[in-house]
């Protein structure tokens, strides 16, 4: 029986025995809902608590997945896991808490991406880059999952924080050998190699890279984008991504490349792509 918990509740993990004590919502996926928490060290968390979504069994074994890939994957601009547990029939994943989704950036007045592309962009790739070294494809990467985080100096409470930013929510992430046309996915934001694999296959890890032309497409044009699958399937974002300022015209077209075989290989061979010297 799922039993969501309520603010100010506080809930031990029996494996750490540390305390979370819970805060206000600030999130909510189609997998989880996402809170404010507290450790019994003062650490502002965050805790993922999953939904019903399937039989008891079923969300077990996801947030074990999900638990156990957070933990093999840890890197500087990966989203850090701290503690996972089951609580009442609920399974709850605590993790570093981020200032907010990079979706936010568009909110801002007078958005100008341009200064936000390269300093995003080199911290999302460099997670990337050691997600496929680990053969793992993240098949999620969009604005509501980077996000942009503050680090803390505790010695000295009143300088200000250094920027960063991590990719997060693994939820669907997969091995390369696991990745194919059934996985779960976003329906706004499918590959032309899923809409299409005989057309524009193979699905691997290029995925992603699709994906993070998408982000770095809407980031470079400071709004908001999304594409209807009739538009992906004609190549729409890549004639959008041409219209640009070079080299961020030539690098995001090559991530946006409806056949596989032509778009860009790797993390790495777009971030050289993005700092190409311009003629």
């Amino acid at each position: 029986m799922f039993i969501a918990p309520t603010i100010g509740e506080t809930i031990t993990s029996l494996s750490t025995n540390n305390t979370f004590t819970i805060g206000k919502k600030i999130g909510e996926g189609h997998f989880g809902i996402v809170y404010e928490c507290t450790d019994f060290w003062n650490n502002g968390l965050a805790v993922k608590v999953l939904k019903p979504n399937g039989t008891y069994e079923k969300v077990r074994t996801s947030a074990e997945a999900e638990f156990m890939r957070l933990l093999q994957l840890r890197h500087p601009y990966i989203t850090f896991v701290y503690d996972a547990f089951e609580f009442r029939d609920t399974f709850y994943i605590i993790t570093e808490k981020c200032h907010g989704p990079i979706s936010e950036l568009f909110d801002m007045p007078k958005f100008n991406g341009m200064l936000w592309l390269k300093p995003l962009t080199k911290h999302l790739l460099q997670a990337v880059h050691y997600l496929h070294l680990n053969n793992y494809v993240h098949q999620d990467i969009h604005e509501g999952n980077v996000f942009a985080t503050f680090v803390r100096d505790d010695m000295v409470t009143t300088k200000n924080a250094v920027m960063q930013f991590k990719l997060g929510d693994l939820g669907v992430t997969k091995l390369i050998s696991e990745v194919d046309f059934a996985n779960t996915r976003a329906q706004w934001m499918l590959p032309p190699e899923i809409l299409d694999q005989k057309e524009f296959g193979p699905i691997d890890s290029r995925i992603d890279i699709y994906h993070i032309g998408l982000l770095l497409l809407q980031i470079a044009c400071s709004k908001r984008i999304q594409f209807s699958k009739k538009e992906i399937l004609s190549g729409k974002p890549r004639e959008l991504a041409l219209k640009l300022q070079p080299p961020y015209s030539f690098a995001i077209e090559k991530a946006l490349r409806r056949h596989v075989s032509s778009r860009t290989a790797s993390a790495m061979e777009l971030w050289g792509d993005l700092n190409c010297p311009t003629v």
